[in-house]
């Protein structure tokens, strides 16, 4: 019989033999209750009525002599269907443990003896858990061992060293000695496996690791992300010989480096539009406009200005887009000067039409066309109408170029038909890496091809601010009808998450994938007869890969799916070209671009060495923990439509509740959306057992009147507009910050009779200010600014705008004597 099966299961399914199972010992310490594993009456032979007082022997655990004698067999009887024997004692024994054996061939031999004690019902202070058992020691090893040793020279010495202690005969240590030869073979396999352990222990670390997956990890652990390559983006400005023409997003456009190195880009805003085939209409009607000139003495149009005239009627020829999206539609055009001195700088400027409207100049008697942008794209500087054209056909580029592959999840590409094989459009087929995890799920992980060479572009999302890859992946299946690949029917591309697990965790069913840094691809493969064993694992950290979920976070795709996915590849900060570079277009003839404007907004990858550097630093000075009040409003501001915050913590019963007031940037008042957004971001943050409350932000309009005395060489006039400037502000290329801006008051912060007296005295002209004045409406009625300050409460912000559409928002009113 195997030593692994149950004895007692198979005891129980026999009738030839019974066991001891328990003794239950009375309070009397002589009368014992012997339970048994079957009962007896069920065996071939009964035991009941044969059994002998001399065949029960107890013994202590140190000595196999009987210690105490039966004195009779009492009964047998049955208590919760098991057969039990009571027997008497002629003496009660000790606290020592006892033996109690049945010498009978009807009782197993390896379930007749057991171990108990007279005194089990006895309170005792004792622990009552046996000895450990006690092994003997294990035999020493007859040599030394160096467990230091972690080099090549190390391991031939420790092993020349075993030799010479183990096989005291061999003296020849010759390097060409074939047992010499077998210890350096040796070494050196250990000194490699020594250099890959201390490898993948520094990967452990953030200071140590040279892997940018690990510092990548390293770093996400204390939510810093790490910057990857953004692309650039610019605009191309077309030249269509003649008639319309129809650039789809996703054209080829290129420069040359000075190197003749290609630097790609792509018409359209990213992939996305390549993917949805959004196309982008030129015409030579649009190629150029001339502005019309109302008067020969204006020429010049003005720093600030949002509107132009053209000649002609050319509405039709400007025609609106919906780029970008989320806005409504409108046109993107080009005003640049064509200076003939060269001493005189060129001037570009892109704006966006949002208004075209044709009519006619009545003295010339000329068509004319009115055109008005965004306030956005008010002129930076001043542009001369003589010099001056407006392009119409501006198309929006992105650097990158955009590559297509597909690949098979975990099954070789030999499971797929020749039909099926031939039937993909190019030869970029491939199989993912597989992983059996600790808990037996397998990950699927696929390299990028090319992506060794060219990284990832990455994008600004429009929406969240936040920087995302240039990928589409989505499952395919083979068409018979077609005989080609199509997207699988009812499903949706898989979604992009930057990491499966943390803030936006992927749930099991979703259809997310994430990239890992570094390639997945084949290291070595053996060959056997007939046969190659190919082994893929981790190369290097170049390169793309995309990871699939494991079941848990992120759905683990069926095996056999085939996937296609497209993504773009490009320069990061490379792509950052002069104007008039990106001129070649291979694709479509007739028509000429160029941009007229440097791209920009490409950057390179934050090195390991700046992750290293900054995020500690990031660590230290961004808290994920809330204790004061101001900690609370720290972390309201983080919110982007949060400009400012105030919070206080007041007593409500047992605990301490937070109250936080939110500035909001678009609104007065706040929307529930908003407050619920708000209370989200601040339980992150708080305290176990302490309440958040969010409250609508209250102003302390103030209505200011103020008297000040002007020097005897000071216009009144000019010295009462600077101190406006100087109290509000001012707009402009020469903008003033003024004294009641919104940025220098928040929440609880006091208005300061020192600081606005000091504002006002700054002022050239102002000789003194001899009174002030002030009352808060709704609060109290006008009166002498006699304190030192005046504090308008934890959550509430002083506001003076002095807008008179809204003298509700607080006024001013000067009071000036004196000057000229």
């Amino acid at each position: 019989m195997s030593i692994t099966t149950d004895r007692k299961a198979e005891l129980l399914a026999q009738s030839k033999v019974t066991g001891i199972d328990f003794i239950y010992v009375y309070p009397d310490q002589k009368t014992l209750d012997i339970y048994f594993l079957r009962p007896v009456t069920t065996l071939d032979v009964p035991m009941p009525d044969s059994l002998l007082p001399s065949s029960i022997i107890i013994y202590t655990s140190t000595s196999k002599l009987p210690q105490i004698e039966i004195d009779v067999i009492d009964s047998w009887t049955t208590i919760n269907d098991q057969d039990v024997l009571r027997v008497k004692t002629k003496t009660s024994g000790d606290f020592s443990l006892y033996n109690l054996i049945i010498s009978d061939s009807r009782i197993d031999p390896f379930f007749n003896d057991i171990s108990f004690s007279f005194k089990a019902n006895c309170p005792s202070d004792l622990d009552c858990k046996l000895r450990e058992h006690e092994c003997p020691p294990d035999e020493q090893i007859d040599f030394p061992i160096d467990y230091l040793a972690r080099d090549f020279w190390s391991f031939r010495s420790a092993l020349l060293d075993f030799a010479s202690l183990r096989y005291p005969d061999w003296a020849d240590r010759l390097e060409a000695d074939a047992g010499v030869m077998m210890a350096e073979l040796m070494s050196s396999l250990g000194d490699e496996m020594a250099c890959y352990q201390d490898r993948v222990n520094r990967e452990a670390y953030l200071e140590t690791a040279t892997q940018r997956r690990s510092v990548r990890r390293h770093a996400r652990l204390i939510d810093y992300n790490i910057t990857d390559e953004l692309g650039a983006k610019g605009w191309l400005d077309f030249t269509v010989a003649s008639g319309n023409k129809i650039i789809p997003a996703g054209t080829n456009v290129f420069s040359l480096s000075d190197d003749n190195t290609r630097i790609d880009f792509e018409v359209g805003q990213g992939l996305i539009e390549t993917i949805r085939g959004k196309t982008y209409s030129v015409s030579d009607q649009s190629n150029e406009f001339s502005p019309h000139l109302w008067d020969e003495n204006d020429t010049c149009l003005s720093v600030g200005t949002t509107e132009l005239y053209i000649e002609g009627h050319q509405k039709s020829a400007l025609a609106f887009d919906d780029f970008p999206p989320g806005k409504p539609s409108g046109k993107w055009i080009l005003i640049k000067t064509n200076p003939i001195n060269p001493a005189q700088p060129q001037r570009s400027q892109i704006v966006r039409l949002i208004e075209v409207t044709e009519t006619v100049d009545p003295v010339f008697n000329s068509d004319i066309t009115h055109l008005i942008w965004e306030e956005d794209g008010a002129l930076k500087n001043e542009f001369e109408l003589t010099i001056l054209s407006i392009r119409g056909n501006m198309v929006p580029a992105t650097a990158g170029k955009t590559y297509d592959a597909y690949f098979i999840v975990k099954d070789p590409l030999a499971c797929l038909s020749p039909e099926q094989l031939i039937a993909f459009p190019q030869t970029l087929l491939g199989e993912t890496v597989n992983r059996q995890g600790h808990d037996n799920k397998d990950t699927y992980l696929f390299t990028l091809p090319n992506s060794q060479s060219q990284p990832l572009v990455y994008l600004e999302d429009l929406e969240t601010n936040t920087p995302r890859p240039e990928i589409s992946l989505e499952e395919v299946v083979f068409d018979t009808l077609s005989n080609s690949w199509i997207s699988k029917p009812f499903s949706k591309p898989w979604e992009y998450n930057r990491a499966m697990v943390g803030v936006h965790s992927a749930k099991s069913l979703d259809n997310q994938f994430t990239l890992d840094d570094g390639s997945w691809q084949r290291v070595v493969g053996y060959q056997r007869i007939g046969k190659e064993f190919v082994h893929e694992d981790y190369s290097n950290d170049k390169g793309s890969t995309i990871r699939f979920g494991d079941g848990e976070f992120g759905r683990r795709p069926a095996e056999g799916n085939v996937f296609k996915v497209q993504y773009r590849l490009g320069g990061p900060k490379q792509s950052n070209v002069a104007e008039k570079t990106l001129k070649y277009i291979p694709t479509i003839s007739d028509v000429t671009v160029t941009n007229p404007l440097p791209t920009s907004g490409g950057s390179d990858a934050e090195t390991i060495d700046q992750v290293k550097q900054l995020a500690p630093e990031a660590f230290r000075a961004i808290a994920y923990r809330a204790v004061r009040p101001e900690d609370y409003s720290e972390a309201a501001e983080r919110l982007p439509w949060v400009q400012k915050a105030g919070s206080v913590s007041r007593w409500t019963g047992s605990w301490l509740t937070t109250f936080t007031t939110p500035d909001s940037k678009e609104t007065v008042t706040l929307k529930e959306d908003k407050r619920l957004d708000l209370v989200n971001q601040l339980n992150r943050f708080r305290q176990a057992g302490r309440e958040v409350n969010v409250l609508d932000p209250i102003y302390a309009d103030i209505d200011l009147e103020i008297k000040i005395c002007i020097s005897e060489n000071s216009y009144a006039g000019q010295v009462k507009e600077r101190v406006y400037n100087a109290l509000f502000g001012k707009t402009g290329f020469r903008s003033i910050i003024g004294y009641f801006s919104p940025e220098r008051f928040t929440f609880g912060t006091p208005l300061e009779r020192s600081t606005l007296e000091a504002a006002i005295q700054e002022v050239s002209g102002v000789k003194a200010v001899e009174k002030i004045y002030f009352r808060r409406r709704g609060w109290f009625k006008s009166r002498k600014f006699s304190e030192m300050s005046y504090d308008p409460g934890k959550d509430a912000i002083i506001r003076v705008s002095n807008n008179p559409l809204h003298p509700e928002q607080g006024t001013l009113k000067l009071y000036t004597h004196g000057g000229l």
